[in-house]
């Protein structure tokens, strides 16, 4: 993330919160927080309202057994090309944290990954 866009009291709120999802043991393949994980993906509010609607959409397209994560992956890289360079444990983490606070049908898919 680029820290020099923060003033020095959002830096240190952005920190805590991170401190404080480290000791409840958040990772990019455990999130605890997606909103967290966008905000260390330098992921935007509006590209997060985005994603919710192009997993909803991978969900709507394809059965449960034809899902998989490149599916996710490709949806992300529409939304802006530099989210289809991401890890493959970030996709699914983006995943996991999307299907336990927005799309509560996509948690099946997540809790095989």
């Amino acid at each position: 993330m680029d820290y020099s866009i923060l003033t020095s009291e959002e830096y240190l709120y952005f920190d805590a919160l991170n401190e404080i999802a480290e000791q409840l043991g958040n990772s990019f393949e455990y999130p605890i927080s997606v909103t967290l994980l966008c905000l260390q993906l330098e992921i935007t509010n509006k590209e997060k309202e985005k994603i919710v609607f192009a997993f909803q959409q991978v969900l709507q397209d394809n059965s449960f057994d034809k899902l998989d994560v490149e599916k996710f992956r490709v949806a992300l890289e529409c939304i802006n090309p530099r989210f289809g360079k991401f890890a493959n444990k970030v996709i699914i983490g983006l995943i996991k944290g999307f299907s336990q606070e927005y799309i509560t049908e996509l948690h099946p898919f997540a809790i095989t990954l």
